[in-house]
């Protein structure tokens, strides 16, 4: 299953969509893009390579990397798996700025529209900031999934924080204490 079929080997990130973000009370929104990582991509798989060090406390960051260090070697596993960034920059998409980058997904193929969340992580210096300046990364994240599929699957950490961000933006824990949970477009 291709999730988005905007894909060329030419080129780097490709640009998807945009979003708006909250910020601070001087600046409420702030217009992000939505890119798809190209693991072909010497300077994609560069610009994760860095957000990884950037994110020192980052607890998925360097799974993804390694995913799409995976898939760029053609590994079967990761045959159709997918990394979506969300970004502040806005031009010269195709060459990653990898510091402005504030989240990243990973996502696998079920079947049909159905995909399962392998990793989804915002910048940790944003999250965990006494003076957080945006809000909403990993929100606007989901979004951005539910936008192109019909039910999406994961198993997210067992924390009641982790759990209750899910449950907010929709998702069922499918079964009392399985972790499994479930996200499905009302049709």
């Amino acid at each position: 299953m291709k999730i988005i079929n905007n894909y060329s080997p030419n080129f780097g990130a490709k640009y998807i969509d945009k979003s708006s973000i909250r910020k601070t009370l001087l600046h409420p929104v702030e217009t992000l893009s939505y890119v798809k990582i190209d693991p072909q991509n010497d300077g994609d798989i560069k610009a994760l390579e860095n957000v990884a060090k950037y994110w020192e406390y980052g607890k998925f960051v360097t799974n993804i990397y390694h995913a799409a260090c995976a898939m760029k070697n053609d590994s079967k596993y990761y045959k159709y798996n997918q990394i979506f960034a969300l970004t502040k920059q806005q031009t010269n998409i195709e060459n990653l700025d990898d510091s402005q980058i504030m989240g990243l997904v990973h996502v696998s193929p079920l079947d049909g529209k159905s995909f399962f969340i392998e990793h989804i992580e915002a910048d940790p210096k944003i999250i965990y900031s006494s003076k957080r300046e945006y809000k909403g990364i990993g929100k606007r994240m989901l979004d951005f999934l539910k936008g192109f599929a019909d039910k999406i699957l994961c198993f997210p950490s067992n924390t009641y924080a982790v759990k209750n961000f899910y449950s907010k933006n929709g998702f069922k824990e499918i079964e009392e204490h399985s972790n499994l949970f479930v996200w499905t477009k009302n049709k």
